[in-house]
């Protein structure tokens, strides 16, 4: 039941998180009587419960499996090693060096790719991302400890 518990707890800490900062987002762009902020959150909210599920069940709880099994389970190393899980998954999909052709992009005026090569810009927004993610595994990962240790 603990594990159970302490599962559930990783899956709704960086979820809540997320779509916490989301709303926050869409109260600052929309008006605040726009009905359709909350549709919108809606549905942000079921994504970030499925992505957020699918982290801690698939590599998460194998890797907390192992992680007991040899016994080296501290609050320490769980937290590490969920920053690792939450940042490893993001930063392969997103990995800004790509072998076909040449292409630019820019993210607010800002060149990030010019002629297939990344930009300093580009690998500071790379690093931004996988770090944001590794430290909403973190959080998940403390929250899997703080349950499971009680």
């Amino acid at each position: 039941m603990k594990l159970f518990l302490s599962i559930i707890a990783a899956i709704l800490a960086p979820a809540f998180l997320i779509s916490a900062w989301y709303l926050y987002g869409q109260f600052t762009i929309f008006e605040s009587n726009d009905p359709y902020i909350w549709v919108r959150t809606k549905k942000f909210i079921i994504s970030s419960l499925v992505i957020s599920s699918g982290h801690v069940l698939l590599l998460g709880l194998p890797v907390f499996l192992l992680m007991r099994w040899a016994n080296i389970v501290r609050w320490w190393s769980t937290v590490a090693v969920g920053f690792v899980l939450g940042a490893i998954p993001i930063a392969i999909y997103t990995w800004p060096v790509h072998s076909k052709g040449n292409f630019t992009a820019s993210v607010n005026g800002i060149a990030t790719v010019i002629n297939g090569v990344p930009t300093q810009e580009g690998w500071l927004q790379y690093a931004y991302s996988f770090s944001y993610m590794g430290l909403l595994g973190a959080m998940s990962a403390l929250a899997f400890w703080l349950v499971w240790r009680s």
